[in-house]
C-alpha cells in the first residue's frame, strides 16, 4: 500500500469517529480530527504526484475517501439540528449529477468523468463542514456564497470537457 492509499484510508477510519464525536457533543475534539483529516487528503494528493504513479485506483479510492470524510459529517451536523440542510441538498444534487454526466459521457464515447481540480472543491467544503462543526454563526453564509461559484465553475469546466470530446 502506497502513502497516499494508508493517508486515504486514514480518512474513511476518522469519518465515524468524527460522527460520534459531534453527536456525542464533543464538538472541538471533532473539529481538530476532521482538519486533521481533511490536510490527508492534500497530503495524499501531494504523495501520489511524488510517486509519478496515477492510478485510476487511487483517483478512485481518494474521492471515495473524501465521500466517507463529508457525507457522514454533515449529516451528523444536521442530525443534531444545526440547520446544514442547504449544504446537504447541494451537495446530493452534485451525488446526482455525476451518474448523469456519466451517462452524457458515455454517449460521447468517453466513460469517464475527468478529476477537474477537485482540490477547489474541498478546499471550500471541508471549511465549511469544520465552520459548522463549531457552531459559528456565520457557516450558512459559506454555503450561500460559495456553493453557486462551485457549481458554476465545475458546470463550465464539464461543458468544456465536453465539447473537446465531441470536437476531437
Amino acid at each position: 500500500m502506497r502513502i497516499a492509499d494508508i493517508l486515504t484510508a486514514s480518512r474513511i477510519v476518522a469519518s465515524p469517529i468524527i460522527v460520534w464525536l459531534i453527536v456525542s457533543g464533543e464538538r472541538d475534539i471533532a473539529y481538530y480530527l476532521f482538519a486533521a483529516a481533511a490536510i490527508t487528503d492534500l497530503l495524499d494528493g501531494y504523495f501520489a504526484r511524488r510517486s509519478k504513479k496515477i492510478t485510476s485506483y487511487g483517483a478512485t479510492f481518494d474521492g471515495l475517501g473524501d465521500f466517507i470524510l463529508i457525507f457522514p459529517a454533515m449529516f451528523a451536523i444536521a442530525a443534531i439540528g444545526e440547520g446544514f440542510w442547504l449544504l446537504i441538498a447541494v451537495l446530493i444534487g452534485l451525488a446526482i449529477a455525476i451518474p448523469v454526466l456519466m451517462l452524457i459521457s458515455k454517449r460521447k464515447g468517453n466513460l469517464t468523468i475527468p478529476h477537474l481540480d477537485t482540490n477547489l472543491a474541498a478546499a471550500l467544503i471541508y471549511p465549511t463542514i469544520m465552520a459548522y462543526i463549531i457552531g459559528w454563526q456565520y457557516a450558512e453564509i459559506l454555503v450561500l456564497v460559495l456553493f453557486p461559484f462551485l457549481l458554476l465553475y465545475y458546470g463550465r469546466k464539464y461543458i468544456l470537457y465536453l465539447r473537446n470530446i465531441e470536437n476531437g
